[in-house]
């Protein structure tokens, strides 16, 4: 009696193993949680920053702000563009990041992924 070898896999019409029919989804979570993790952990772009920037800061250090608190800029600082936040670094890094007192109240809600952020770019470009 002669026999042949088994065939496994999909050729022969009979679905791989458990764990090759897992490979595939187990492979993009990774992928994605490598990804994810990735964009955390990259340097924070001006792109970034200035949105950042514009969400929590601008509302009172705009030229004209349009916090009902403000007719003008708190201390003079406005940190519309990227060259005023960066001008203003120091300032930033101790108020949002050491002594967490800006936003004023946390009135904005930044986290502190957010803030972890701006420390980030702001060490960046030392």
């Amino acid at each position: 009696m002669r026999t042949s070898p088994v065939k496994t896999g999909p050729r022969n019409g009979m679905s791989p193993p458990v764990p090759a029919r897992l490979a595939g989804p187990a492979l993009l979570a990774a992928f994605a949680v490598a990804t994810a993790a990735h964009a955390q952990t990259a340097a924070p772009t001006d792109g970034e920053i200035l949105a950042l920037v514009k969400t929590h800061c601008v509302r009172c250090h705009a030229t004209e702000p349009t916090h009902e608190a403000f007719a003008k800029p708190p201390q003079g600082i406005v940190l519309e563009t990227i060259e005023e936040i960066a001008r203003n670094a120091p300032k930033i890094m101790s108020q949002v990041v050491v002594q967490r007192a800006m936003p004023l109240g946390n009135e904005t809600g930044m986290t502190d992924a957010e803030r972890d952020r701006l420390a980030a770019w702001i060490e960046g470009r030392k």
